[in-house]
């Protein structure tokens, strides 16, 4: 039998909480909400690093960063590594790559991951940036004078996102067919909804203003048990000095940036159905990692703290005809390297290289449970320099953050572990972190200190170690020949 076709959407910096499926009433999701009643969704699947090359590099290959040191935004994939969409072109697919790239080094033969690279998405992406360069700021006032934050936009015209022409061309591909009879893979890495925070008044007035929350902020106590980066961070940008309803401002654009992708997301499920291929293709919607957009004073990522906002993703997985399914939304804990072995299973592929994914498909069948605990990471080695995120200027819309990267312990190594009830932080270089999310969701006060969880770190600690022991390395899948 011929295999299910593939869509991979890729959303970057799309945090779960922001999303319909998770409960949000104020977003507005109609298409990626409709996948959900046809397949799962997941309320806990997270990212194994918050930002986006070391994500990516994690999920196309079933890594995790530290396996083989892909925890920088400058430490890139080679022809060596593993691959998924390697794999599935060695297995018969055609492989659509749309989009950004964020995954492989210069040197890399593109061929081998593709057979249709769309390369207009590059030549729109730097348009853009130019246009960007030029919109201005939130307008200044009394309360925020003080601010020098440059990332947030809000309503501008004629905004000509990039992800609607690497849609419209990933719809051309599949008007064309030139993957002729065999199962294509149509992999998308998009842009939305990655700041800058700038919507067209269209989607922005889709969004239900009232139902925003507001902004978390923290008590000068708390947030003196909070690592040295995100004060930092918080220091730079100055969003503390924005009202509550400046913050909420920046959410609502942002909800809308991701209403906008959702819109783009339902045309491409619109000529899926009008080719005749959606019910034989298996359709997966996630993000890289999520963003503060506001809580805690703070926007963006950052490249070694954790809280849920940047950790915890969309996840929506829509089987082909013929696999079995229980459509809901289920709190299964998840990873995202998971998404590549359920691929693998699915489609019954053997890889020629060991991954650290565990697969989905009893999950997608209707169990609720699948790993007892999921792990984020990030930061470097006070000798690691050449890993620092750094180099911008005071100007640089990205200074806030990687001036940071420069310090230490600032920009130390650090690991989450996470289950359903608790969250652990070690920090190589200075306090610890935990939290009970069942009583604190926003993760606003550090327990570490607190004698009545002592037990629930240790074995936290026990259970990351043995998780550093299971995939501190890989062989590879092959006896070398001595000379």
């Amino acid at each position: 039998m011929k295999k299910p076709n593939i869509v991979l959407v890729v959303a970057d910096q799309w945090r779960a909480d922001s999303i319909g499926y998770t409960g949000n009433t104020a977003t507005v999701t109609p298409n990626i909400d409709e996948l959900v009643e046809e397949g799962v969704a997941f309320s806990n699947a997270y990212c194994q690093l918050p930002v986006c090359v070391p994500s990516r590099s994690s999920f196309l290959s079933g890594w995790y960063p530290h396996t083989k040191g892909f925890r920088t935004m400058h430490h890139l994939m080679g022809d060596e590594d593993p691959n998924l969409l390697r794999t599935l072109k060695e297995n018969g697919y055609h492989v659509y790559w749309g989009g950004r790239n964020d995954v492989l080094r210069l040197d890399a033969d593109v061929d081998k991951y593709c057979d249709t690279r769309n390369d207009k998405y590059l030549e729109m992406f730097s348009k853009m940036r130019e246009l960007k360069e030029k919109q201005t700021t939130i307008p200044v006032t009394e309360e925020n004078k003080e601010h020098d934050y440059s990332h947030y936009r809000g309503i501008i015209d004629n905004p000509n996102n990039p992800d609607k022409l690497q849609i419209d061309n990933a719809i051309e591909f599949l008007n064309n067919k030139v993957y002729g009879d065999d199962p294509f893979c149509v992999y998308l890495a998009l842009a939305l909804p990655h700041p800058p925070y700038q919507v067209g008044e269209e989607f922005y007035n889709q969004i239900n203003k009232g139902r925003i929350p507001a902004p978390t902020r923290l008590t000068e106590e708390e947030w003196e048990a909070k690592p040295s980066i995100l004060r930092g961070i918080r220091e730079n940008q100055k969003l503390y000095n924005w009202s509550d309803e400046q913050l909420k401002e920046m959410k609502h654009v942002y909800y809308a940036m991701g209403t906008e992708l959702d819109h783009y997301i339902g045309g491409l499920v619109d000529k899926l159905k009008e080719k005749n291929l959606y019910e034989d293709t298996l359709f997966i919607f996630f993000s890289d990692h999520g963003d503060y957009t506001g809580d805690y004073e703070i926007a963006e990522k950052n490249q070694n703290t954790f809280e849920d906002c940047l950790t915890n993703v969309p996840l929506v997985i829509k089987p082909a005809k013929g696999m079995e399914v229980k459509p809901r939304v289920t709190d299964a804990m998840v990873e995202l390297i998971d998404i590549q072995a359920t691929l693998l299973d699915l489609l019954e592929i053997t890889p020629n290289y060991t991954h650290f994914g565990k697969s989905l498909k009893d999950v997608i069948k209707g169990e609720d449970k699948h790993r007892d605990v999921v792990f984020a990471e990030g930061g470097r080695l006070e000798h690691e320099e050449h890993c620092m995120d750094a180099g911008h200027s005071p100007a640089n819309e990205y200074w806030a953050r990687t001036i940071e990267q420069t310090k230490m312990p600032h920009h130390a190594k650090a690991m989450m572990i996470r289950n359903e009830k608790y969250k652990y932080v070690y920090r190589l270089s200075e306090q610890d972190e935990f939290y009970v999310l069942d009583e604190d969701p926003m993760e606003r006060k550090n327990q570490i200190n607190n004698a009545q969880f002592s037990s629930i770190i240790a074995q936290f600690k026990e259970r990351m170690l043995k998780h550093f022991f299971e995939t501190a390395d890989v062989v590879p899948h092959r006896h070398d020949k001595r000379f």
